[in-house]
């Protein structure tokens, strides 16, 4: 009788051999670049001898490396395969046929015993002092319902052995999904900041048509790949990767659209620990594939040489001299400068110029004749002109325009360099609708700002909204001492807005008045 006691006592504990028997961690090899930083669910590994121990306790392993100018890795690990020590489970059961029913804990499983992550990271193009800045302007989405796929694996060892061959499944919402802009465009840019491709100071005037590349992102297609550790069991975790189209477009400065390409992604594996947190997790495997994306588009020949062009520049230096005539009167007052304001429209809104010749040049901002569908000068007394462009300058924001019209009444531009701080100007311009076409505001210069070594901008406190863009700043007299440009946005700003100095107008545009 004892022996058949012992034998039986013998049997459970070798029935349960692998999970009192193995270690409660399990040493593995990860192959990776020596300049990697390693981290396993965030946090710092255990290193014995030259292995990662990582706990068997069914929790997914998420692991990270990091290496100063290359995108982070992510892959995440489960223990799925029967430790060694489980046949030692079967031996007593064997004479009995009977299975080891008892060796069912953590320690029956283990991870793969070699890892590899991190050999051919992808390097982050890298910021040089003749490269411009870039800034995601906006991130869409455009789903069609045929669009938004999924699979679904019920276990990692399932997930290990038909990853390349299961098939999608398309989601049963039939719905397609819109999104003008998202979140992501805030976290992509965080690591445009990182890298140093978004100014981070606090400086107002700091951006330009020179300096500054603009990226909007529309998704077209997006797979999501879950993984459940083990069926049934969703306190023991699960993890997701996805699978993203996005359309990219670099923009100038003026967000006119230069260039567009299409990338096709697949996000790092993320561990999902706590369930409550899922949507999170969901979030950062989007934002990887997205920073993916990103540095391919910006690795791309033609995002390169966008980010180094300086033809502009080049172009504008070259411009040949525009003679315009001599007019034989000027605008001698406010109620003349009124008569000689223009409103220019095209199909989307409307800015505002002024005459600065008798047969019908105007300036303008760049930024008002941007988009050409349309494009059309109104004058004071309601007639309406075709208009033509005959010279841009989108490094200084201005333009020259031309209309079929004589015996104009047209501005005096002053050319002097010495602004009066604390001096009484006037913007006219159409302010907000164009019904209030050639509208006079009244406020001081408050000040002159550097935003460059060769250029200024006047501050101004007069009241000016986004259709007085390309309206004249004058003197009581009509004499035109800026042109009006921009205008601080924001909440408790107010009373802050710039305009291009007069003296700037001529020599940017390389106008000269004939004799």
């Amino acid at each position: 009788m004892k022996k058949l006691v012992s034998f039986i006592i013998i049997s459970i504990v070798l029935s349960s051999c692998a999970t009192i028997l193995n270690s409660k961690y399990q040493k593995v090899t990860i192959n990776t670049d020596v300049n990697n930083k390693v981290l396993i669910n965030g946090e710092d590994p255990i290193i014995k001898n030259g292995k990662y121990l990582l706990q068997r306790d069914r929790k997914p392993k998420e692991i990270i490396v990091k290496q100063d100018g290359y995108k982070d890795e992510y892959i995440t690990v489960m223990q799925y395969k029967r430790t060694p020590l489980y046949t030692l489970s079967w031996i007593p059961f064997g004479i009995f046929l009977l299975p080891p029913m008892y060796d069912i804990g953590n320690r029956v499983w283990d991870y793969e015993k070699v890892i590899n992550i991190g050999q051919n990271m992808v390097a982050i193009p890298q910021k040089g002092d003749d490269t411009k800045e870039i800034k995601l302007n906006k991130i869409g989405v455009n789903l069609e319902a045929d669009n938004i796929k999924y699979r679904y694996f019920p276990t990692y060892k399932n997930f290990k052995r038909r990853e390349e061959n299961k098939e999608v499944s398309v989601s049963d919402d039939n719905e397609k999904i819109e999104m003008g802009n998202t979140i992501f465009s805030d976290l992509l840019n965080e690591l445009l900041k990182e890298k140093g491709y978004i100014d981070t100071t606090k400086k107002i005037l700091k951006d330009s048509y020179l300096n500054n590349l603009l990226i909007n992102a529309t998704i077209t297609s997006y797979t999501i790949h879950s993984i459940s550790n083990t069926s049934g069991y969703a306190s023991y975790g699960s993890m997701v990767y996805v699978d993203l189209t996005i359309n990219w477009q670099a923009l100038d400065y003026y967000q006119k659209p230069i260039f567009s390409d299409t990338t096709r992604t697949t996000s790092g594996q993320f561990a999902i620990i706590d369930y409550n947190k899922r949507d999170k997790v969901i979030q950062n495997s989007i934002k990887d594939g997205m920073e993916f994306g990103l540095i391919e588009f910006m690795n791309s020949e033609n995002v390169i040489k966008l980010l180094h062009d300086k033809g502009e520049l080049e172009k504008e230096n070259s411009f040949a001299d525009i003679l315009i005539p001599k007019p034989k009167t000027y605008v001698s007052g406010l109620s003349q400068a009124v008569k000689s304001s223009v409103t220019i429209k095209n199909k989307d809104g409307h800015g505002s110029g002024f005459i600065i010749s008798d047969n019908g040049y105007i300036i303008t901002n760049y930024h008002v004749v941007t988009d050409t569908s349309g494009l059309t000068v109104v004058m004071n007394n309601e007639k309406e002109y075709s208009v033509k462009i005959i010279r841009e300058s989108k490094i200084h924001d201005l333009a020259l325009l031309k209309i079929e019209e004589n015996n104009l009444v047209p501005f005096k531009i002053s050319d002097s360099k010495d602004v009066e701080l604390a001096s009484d100007v006037y913007a006219v311009g159409t302010p907000s609708s164009e019904d209030l076409s050639q509208t006079i505001s009244r406020g001081i210069i408050s000040g002159l700002r550097k935003i460059d070594d060769n250029s200024k901008l006047i501050q101004t406190d007069a009241s000016i909204n986004g259709g007085n863009s390309g309206g004249a700043i004058v003197n009581k007299d009509g004499l035109v001492l800026g042109v009006v440009s921009s205008k601080l946005k924001g909440f408790g700003i107010e009373g802050v807005a710039f305009g291009i100095p007069a003296y700037e107008i001529f020599d940017r545009l390389k106008i000269k008045v004939q004799e």
